[in-house]
């Protein structure tokens, strides 16, 4: 089992946790401070985001959920975006009980909800690559032909 308190000494270096267990968001009410939960516990430890759950999830709702989110965030979503259109796309395919809210809406986002992966830096670092190629191309060809010119 891992407690709270024993994250809250650890140090993590990482942009997200998903916490896809039953009731993660859950945890003892404390005057002046809320909720002391394992998601807070990541906070504190250094996570900007975490996904995590409100109250008991099923296991088959969950899986197919996190498998959506995690596609979906792979194409660039934001984080909450990538969750609801995991969410739309388990309705789709969800029969009249199963699509219930209690089965797919105890997953929520908090901190950062931003892209995990920022596609516009990437994208700007290789248009800096292929000019920067391009570039020392056409001085080396407008070199060599200038010296052949003159030759």
């Amino acid at each position: 089992l891992l407690n709270t308190h024993e994250i809250y000494n650890m140090n993590f270096n990482a942009r997200m946790v998903v916490l896809s267990a039953c009731n993660t968001g859950d945890g003892k009410l404390l005057k002046g401070e809320g909720v002391m939960s394992l998601a807070r516990g990541f906070f504190y430890a250094g996570c900007p985001s975490v996904i995590m759950t409100l109250w008991t999830v099923e296991d088959k709702t969950g899986s197919n959920l996190m498998s959506n989110f995690y596609t979906f965030l792979s194409h660039g979503l934001k984080k909450d975006d990538a969750l609801r259109q995991a969410k739309l796309e388990y309705l789709k395919t969800a029969d009249a009980l199963k699509s219930h809210p209690y089965f797919w809406s105890g997953y929520v986002t908090l901190g950062d909800v931003g892209p995990l992966y920022d596609d516009g830096l990437i994208h700007k670092l290789m248009y800096f690559a292929f000019g920067s190629v391009g570039i020392i191309l056409f001085l080396f060809f407008r070199i060599k032909f200038k010296t052949k010119a003159v030759a």
